[in-house]
């Protein structure tokens, strides 16, 4: 499974940061699970050229559970390789970025920080790769 996060602008909180990358380890068994903070420049969406399949994370989007997501994620890395997640900054995710995804997705009802929706959508890779792997990680 090979993954990237974009995240719009720079994670600043380091217990966040930290957490994150605790997922990202323990992630390593099931792939490759990069990210990205970039700050947009102009109207270039800020894809990576080799992502194939370009989830914008957006409050408007549908919330799947994480069963659901875990099956989602099967689906698109077993069809399209490479899947992309973009995640805006504290204003929006931006505009060129959302208009050229593939498809949407919602972490929450809520609205959540950026940063708390980062370490959300981490952790969420990691349980849907231990859901798919059928280990103990998650207890539904």
């Amino acid at each position: 499974m090979r993954l990237t996060v974009i995240q719009q602008g720079r994670l600043r909180d380091a217990q966040v940061t930290a957490l994150c990358a605790e997922y990202r380890k323990r992630f390593q068994r099931f792939g490759t699970l990069a990210v990205l903070e970039i700050e947009p420049k102009g109207d270039a969406p800020l894809w990576p050229k080799s992502a194939r399949w370009k989830v914008a994370l957006d409050e408007r989007g549908p919330f799947p559970t994480s069963v659901g997501f875990s099956q989602l994620l099967q689906k698109w890395t077993m069809a399209h390789g490479e899947v992309a997640f973009a995640i805006g900054d504290a204003m929006t995710l931006h505009p060129p970025t959302r208009a050229t995804a593939d498809t949407t997705m919602g972490l929450s009802a809520m609205t959540l920080p950026h940063q708390l929706a980062h370490l959300l959508l981490i952790e969420q890779i990691y349980r849907a790769a231990t859901i798919t792997a059928g280990t103990g990680y998650h207890h539904a």
